[in-house]
């Protein structure tokens, strides 16, 4: 998605999914030197490539079969990033 002024990273993820997410992942501890908050935006950026910012947010704060019916926020937070890549993939192929 293209803006005029782009948001800073961490304000446009907080505008999608909400402070309360943003902030579990801001104090979680990084899982093998990736902070969850940007393993969190690489993230974002996948879903946004096929889905509205408002279905990415949803996705990101409903808890998934895929992650063991953790919310990707809760996951990316216990340190499953691959995971949660993993499990975004295979929801925006399931979105086509």
């Amino acid at each position: 998605m293209y803006r005029d002024d782009p948001l800073d990273d961490e304000a446009e993820l907080r505008a999608i999914v909400g402070d309360e997410p943003v902030d579990t992942l801001l104090d979680a501890t990084p899982a093998d030197g990736r902070e969850p908050l940007e393993a969190a935006l690489d993230v974002l950026r996948v879903l946004q490539g096929w889905v509205e910012d408002d279905a990415a947010g949803r996705w990101f704060t409903t808890p998934q079969g895929r992650l063991d019916r953790r919310t990707p926020i809760d996951a990316l937070a216990a340190g499953h990033q691959e995971e949660v890549e993993d499990a975004a993939r295979a929801w925006v192929a399931a979105q086509g």
